[in-house]
């Protein structure tokens, strides 16, 4: 067997070394294997490459951030940091050919070449170039000194706050959405019986927005431009920089101010939204005082239609630029006065206090400080007529001192003030000023067919000076 064996290996071993010849003599080809093919590994998606090489370094760093920081939103939150922090945020190169550097990168801050960068190139109709929107003071006039006829003490977010109680008027400067509910919350609690209303009367000059709760003025902006177009523009520009938008801070410095376009809201939008004690509706309308700060005749119509609509228990709140101004003396008066009227019947209140002093006391008495004998007073109480002319202007002068004697400005000793000091201008504007409310306590007192002499009457006066 093992014979047997040797002789079949020995045997397949020739075989395979001579391969047996076909038909026609010749060897078969050998068959040789097929290779395999080593398939290529797939390429990597073209998102990967990207955050490989151009995110890696930047997200890892705002992970890491995330991770320290513990935000309530940490999608919103990584989102707003890579915007800061984006390696890649274009220059952008100004006319003159001056590059400025990259906006938005690094701090939340901006520099001045940076805001004004930012600036020349808006394109809003009225947030357009070379247009700001500057934060407001809210810490001037915010004393106790400024707001002694709170009934809570300092209202938190008004500045300049005060009222004329007995009449159910007052005056704020500049306020935060939680200024607004506190002021209007104050009169309520001041007023008597239930009123109907509260009515919010702006006269600010400066169009004003609210972001996050904190009101801006535009500065540089076309002139008379409506807040709402303004709001317009702002959330626009809001979108369109990812939920961010570049302001001025109350001590003039740039940053960005993160919002969501539908937190800009206009002065009415804050004001309407307020819930009132007791459900009181609250009504907002708006008539800007031009610059100079004198009033049209539409203005003064306007405003005087306003407050006839109103009961004589409904509170008055008088929004201007600055509280401790001109024009919010101007308008409180005018309000008091309407009020007063308006409870008398039309006629001239029997409440009024004469003030002329007795005979007895008149060589002893000190400066009146009425005016009567200033020319431009004197011709228009003549022109306005026996009765009505010196009745305008006792009116006019006991609400003045009303209005004084809860910290606004009187216009009677401000302008002699001014006049001594030798404050030409100043004092100009200021006496007709004093003129204009002259003209609104005559139309107020005359009878309906005779409402637009007055109106005449100081046109002449200023017209002759």
């Amino acid at each position: 067997d093992a014979c047997t064996a040797s002789k079949k290996m020995a045997g397949e071993e020739v075989a395979a070394e001579h391969p047996p010849e076909t038909t026609d003599g010749s060897h078969e080809p050998e068959q040789a294997e097929p290779a395999v093919e080593t398939p290529a590994p797939p390429a990597e998606p073209a998102s990967k490459t990207i955050t490989k090489q151009i995110l890696s370094t930047c997200l890892t760093k705002g992970l890491a951030a995330l991770c320290t920081e513990k935000p309530a939103e940490p999608v919103r939150w990584l989102a707003e940091w890579l915007l800061e922090h984006n390696p890649n945020t274009p220059v952008i190169t100004i006319p003159n050919s001056t590059k400025v550097p990259p906006i938005g990168a690094g701090e939340a801050s901006l520099t001045n070449s940076e805001i004004n960068a930012i600036s020349a190139f808006r394109g809003g109709n009225i947030l357009g170039a070379s247009s700001s929107l500057a934060q407001l003071d809210l810490s001037r006039g915010a004393s106790d000194s400024n707001s002694v006829n709170s009934v809570n003490g300092v209202v938190e977010g008004c500045t300049f706050f005060h009222q004329v109680s007995q009449h159910h008027v007052g005056s704020v400067g500049p306020c935060s959405s939680k200024g607004v509910a506190a002021a209007i919350g104050d009169m309520l609690q001041n007023s008597r019986g239930k009123p109907k209303c509260v009515q919010w009367l702006s006269v600010r000059h400066d169009p004003t927005i609210y972001l996050g709760g904190e009101p801006y003025a535009l500065r540089g902006g076309a002139a008379g431009a409506s807040e709402e177009s303004l709001q317009a523009d702002v959330q626009t520009e809001i979108s369109e920089r990812g939920g961010r938008i570049a302001v001025m801070d109350v001590k003039g410095k740039g940053k960005w101010l993160h919002v969501a376009a539908g937190d800009a809201l206009t002065p009415a939008d804050v004001v309407n939204r307020v819930r009132a004690p007791g459900n009181t509706p609250v009504r907002y309308i708006s008539f800007p005082t031009p610059a100079g700060g004198f009033l049209s005749t539409s203005a003064i119509d306007d405003t005087l239609a306003a407050l006839a609509a109103l009961d004589s228990e409904d509170p008055i709140i008088i929004a201007t630029d600055k509280g401790d101004g001109a024009p919010s003396a101007m308008f409180c008066v005018l309000a008091c006065m309407a009020v007063r009227v308006r409870a008398a019947g039309g006629t001239l209140p029997q409440d009024v206090l004469p003030k002329e002093p007795l005979p007895i006391v008149a060589k002893y008495a000190p400066a009146r400080q009425l005016l009567e004998d200033v020319q431009e007073v004197a011709s228009l109480i003549a022109s306005l007529g026996e009765e009505v002319g010196p009745q305008a202007k006792l009116l006019l002068d006991d609400t003045i001192d009303s209005a004084a004697r809860n910290r606004f400005r009187n216009l009677r000793t401000a302008y002699l003030d001014e006049v001594k000091a030798g404050q030409e201008s100043t004092a100009r504007t200021s006496l007709v000023q004093y003129l204009q409310l002259l003209t609104v306590a005559a139309i107020l007192i005359s009878p309906e067919e005779e409402k637009d002499t007055p109106h005449q009457a100081f046109a002449d006066v200023i017209r002759g000076g």
